[in-house]
């Protein structure tokens, strides 16, 4: 029976060379064995298509913007979910969202739009502190939570990343499973970080050693690479 295999990618298939290395070829032979893989990221096509052309990563499936786009591995679009456009306009408003250097906006494959363009994909804000962060992000998540939802970007200039509320990377999965017509048993999940936080106790979850503290507590298998996992998943334990 074929097994699935979703990663996300930073800090959890790239944490380092040596590291990333193995894990791309050890996702070469999970693949080879007739298994499904997958890297899911928050990263938009045009940050993770440059990757590619520096590492070479094989894959079956893509998920980028943290859920909100899916494309197979000729990078065809199987789905895109684009912000409520009423929505948007309120928070651009309400947090005085400008095209410069604080944001920068996703709409599907384009990188890099502007605020003011229906029908958009993510919102990237950089905030001017982690407090202002951390409020930013409440707020989204509690007023306009019907709509959008908010990660936490952890690391990344006190960040936050918005997307639809339909969709995350767990929605993603499934979208797939469904397509590859494989069950949640043999769904297996790697991350370390917010945005991971649906797919992981959803499906068989691991979770990186290095992962964020809150994430850690709340699943209970832990790795310290990808090669890792996909030995324990052909081992036939996720112990």
């Amino acid at each position: 029976m074929k097994k699935f295999l979703i990663s996300d990618y930073d800090g959890t298939f790239h944490t380092d060379e040596k590291s990333m290395k193995s894990n791309i070829e050890k996702v070469k032979e999970f693949r080879k064995s007739g298994n499904i893989f997958a890297i899911a990221t928050g990263r938009s096509f045009y940050d993770f298509t440059k990757l590619l052309d520096k590492f070479n990563i094989e894959y079956d499936y893509l998920i980028i913007n943290h859920g909100a786009t899916l494309l197979d591995k000729n990078h065809n679009i199987i789905n895109n979910h684009s912000i409520n456009n009423i929505a948007k306009e309120n928070i651009r408003a309400e947090f005085d969202l400008v095209d410069d250097e604080h944001i920068f906006v996703c709409k599907c494959l384009e990188s890099r739009t502007s605020i003011l363009e229906d029908n958009i994909t993510k919102i990237h804000i950089k905030c001017k502190s982690k407090e202002e962060q951390m409020r930013f992000n409440d707020i989204i998540n509690n007023k306009y939570k019907n709509y959008v939802k908010s990660y936490l970007i952890t690391g990344l200039n006190n960040s936050i990343e918005v997307i639809s509320y339909n969709t995350d990377k767990y929605t993603a999965i499934q979208e797939i499973a469904k397509i590859e017509n494989i069950s949640i048993k043999n769904i297996y999940t790697v991350g370390d970080s917010f945005n991971d936080l649906e797919m992981l106790e959803a499906f068989n979850g691991f979770c990186m050693e290095s992962g964020e503290e809150t994430v850690k507590c709340k699943i209970a298998n832990k790795c310290s690479t990808v090669e890792d996992v996909i030995d324990k998943i052909i081992g036939g334990s996720n112990e």
